[in-house]
């Protein structure tokens, strides 16, 4: 395991425990403090949670390809051993994967945004809807049975964009 500074760790950190829970939180910080490779057993010990719990977080690890492990059978019982080790070095890969993830669903809000006509009472509660939805409506809001009036969402479309071109400059994408 390569050598972390302290603000990958808390990158790391962060995005594990807000894309995975705090439990797998806890887990990283153990598999980060040991050198090396440790078995769910001796997580679930340090933790003093139940094996299954430390499973499950190992394997959430393992599907964000932040964790991986070896397992052995052991030869007098026949059960395999599975020791684990940490690669806080692919954070930097997890991190672009989500922002990649987030771009495309901005730029797809942004489509919608600008591929559509909107129309809105204005009451607070009541959604605004497409041009589509309004017509079959009989422009009339569903909510508060008030008039439907075209809604100017040229604010919503530019704050869209403004977030995909920060997006596109933090991950050099032309």
């Amino acid at each position: 395991m390569s050598i972390i500074t302290d603000e990958q760790r808390q990158t790391l950190l962060s995005m594990v425990e807000d894309v995975a829970g705090p439990e797998v939180r806890e887990v990283t910080i153990i598999l980060l403090t040991h050198k090396g490779e440790l078995t769910d057993e001796i997580i679930a010990e340090e933790l003093d949670i139940k094996l299954n719990q430390v499973r499950k977080a190992l394997y959430k690890l393992h599907d964000l390809e932040l964790a991986t492990f070896r397992r052995i059978r052991d030869k007098t019982t026949g059960w395999f051993i599975f020791y684990w080790k940490l690669h806080p070095e692919k954070i930097t890969s997890l991190v672009k994967k989500k922002q990649l993830n987030v771009l495309d669903k901005i730029q797809a809000r942004l489509e919608y945004e600008e591929g559509n006509m909107f129309f809105s009472c204005l009451e607070e509660g009541c959604e605004r809807v497409t041009f589509q939805t309004a017509m079959e409506q009989d422009f009339i809001c569903q909510a508060c049975e008030k008039r439907l009036d075209s809604f100017d969402n040229t604010q919503i479309v530019s704050v869209l964009q403004r977030k995909v071109e920060q997006l596109k400059k933090i991950l050099n994408i032309v």
